[in-house]
């Protein structure tokens, strides 16, 4: 280093100590401009520096996701650098310990952070700049960060609420054969009679009918959309279920039984109106232990269980290079995990009755907890994700009224229904989902939020069961949910019930 050995000999030779100072300081930038890792030194954490200083200048205003994903890329770069940098042009290649994905990562948030540099005019290293404006350094950052592993939160929840609207449905059922509809009455169909019935079981006479032992079959479709915000991505969504059971009735009073379920559900992201590119598909089983104490008019519900499912999904990393030196990033990251849940619900309600019309107002709460394992991304070429597990906890209370009437023919009894729901949110809050590169140093790169779930929201629905002889009984019912924040949500479900 000339300079640095120039000033040390003027310093021996007795050269003012005014003139030492500025020669030294002279030698020092010599130095650390002939040395490619401190300069990429110095430009460490360029990215952050880029989204603060252009946002507060007015150049273009980074957004929440664009600053925690420029925190994440230049914790990772701070960490790969003294791995994967080289002295000079000619000197050996990284250690051993940089290679592979690891060595891709490094080449790729180097690309970021050269691009940073070039927008700030910094004295950083520029060559490999993919020479992207603002916006398009916005786009690529997002396209790093993984907010797309929130939506496997909104999968398993909605799995344990279709779960719990079934199991609703089946006790709607089992009060339905407890107040004493007078199928045996064969009377009655032949005169195609229709008004008033009893509201209890056996109030109308000996002509009560139901059996001991019931079995049953429900099904579902639901879709829907959400709308994308800072921290959580824009898709489109739809889920098909089915559940079967048999419940035994120990008394008049007492129904107990069990409720087997599966769901195949299907998120798509959507490109037109979010920077992603991906989708998510879940395969879930249930069970449902169950039971229905019933009075004259008064009923209560209580049932526990678990659900599990499995999370398969496809995340792409795709943006573009302005530098014919430097290809384009295209790569796509694949995960598998599973979601398990406890479920336990408890609900009570109370029916009035007049001639054929019934008002029930009810009341049912929901608590679940959720626990997504942890996984990590394979087959990307660097950008794949590792993120630890973590646990979603909902408690929701939903207080409804269902209206009905009974309209009796000589097929049997139709009963056409309506009801609405408010529901209150008391647990499932905010979260942030940590995770790491799967090529870094390790460390929580990422910490990002997600939306925390609405505390209010309401359920509207209505349909029709009909109850025909022998024993058989069926429903059909549709139900939308409305302010839920940022979603649209559609459901029709219907099933059969045979007793016997």
């Amino acid at each position: 280093m000339p300079a640095y050995r120039s000033s040390r000999a003027r310093r021996r030779s007795g050269a003012p100590t005014v003139l030492i100072l500025p020669a030294a300081l002279l030698a020092l930038i010599g130095w650390v401009r002939s040395d490619p890792v401190g300069a990429q030194s110095a430009s460490s954490g360029s990215l952050l520096t880029m989204v603060n200083t252009l946002s507060s200048e007015g150049v273009y205003q980074f957004n929440a996701l664009d600053r925690q994903a420029a925190i994440a890329n230049d914790t990772a770069f701070a960490q790969l650098q003294p791995l994967c940098a080289t002295i000079a042009p000619t000197a050996s290649p990284p250690s051993p310990s940089c290679s592979g994905p690891t060595l891709n990562l490094f080449d790729r948030l180097r690309e970021l952070e050269d691009n940073a540099n070039e927008l700030l005019h910094s004295a950083g290293e520029t060559q490999y700049s993919l020479r992207l404006d603002p916006s398009g350094m916005a786009n690529a950052l997002q396209w790093t960060a993984p907010e797309e592993f929130a939506a496997q939160g909104s999968l398993a929840t909605r799995f344990a609420n279709s779960q719990a609207s079934l199991l609703a449905d089946r006790f709607a059922a089992l009060r339905l054969a407890s107040q004493g509809i007078p199928l045996a009455d064969a009377s009655l169909w032949q005169s195609g009679d229709s008004g008033a019935l009893g509201g209890a079981a056996g109030s109308d006479g000996e002509s009560a009918s139901f059996g001991r032992w019931s079995a049953y079959v429900n099904a579902g479709y639901g879709s829907g959309s959400k709308d994308p915000t800072v921290f959580e991505d824009a898709f489109y969504f739809d889920d098909t279920q089915i559940s079967a059971g048999g419940d035994v009735r120990l008394s008049d009073v007492l129904v107990m039984g069990v409720m087997a379920g599966h769901i195949e559900k299907r998120v798509d992201f959507n490109s037109s109106e979010s920077i992603v590119d991906g989708s998510i598909r879940g395969n879930g089983q249930s069970v449902l232990a169950y039971a229905q104490l019933s009075w004259r008019a008064a009923y209560l519900d209580l049932a526990a269980g678990m659900q599990h499912m499995t999370l398969d999904s496809i995340r792409k990393i795709t943006y573009p290079s302005n530098n014919p030196l430097i290809p384009s990033v295209d790569e796509t990251s694949y995960s598998d995990t599973g979601a398990t849940s406890w479920i336990g619900t408890l609900g009570a309600g109370y029916t009035l009755q007049y001639r054929g019309f019934s008002a029930n107002p009810y009341l049912n709460v929901q608590f679940v907890n959720t626990r997504i394992s942890g996984f990590t991304e394979y087959d990307g070429s660097g950008f794949n994700i590792d993120t630890p597990s973590r646990t979603l906890q909902s408690l929701e209370a939903d207080p409804g009224l269902k209206l009905e009437y009974v309209l009796l023919n000589r097929l049997g009894v139709l009963i056409p229904y309506a009801y609405g729901e408010y529901r209150r949110q008391f647990r499932d809050g905010s979260r942030d989902i940590a995770s790491s590169y799967a090529a870094g140093t390790g460390g929580a790169d990422f910490n990002l939020p997600t939306d925390a779930a609405p505390r209010h929201y309401y359920v509207i629905g209505g349909g029709a069961s009909a109850v025909l002889k022998h024993g058989v009984q069926g429903f059909v019912q549709y139900l939308q949910v409305l302010d839920y924040q940022n979603y649209s949500d559609h459901v029709i479900s219907g099933g059969i019930r045979l007793e016997f």
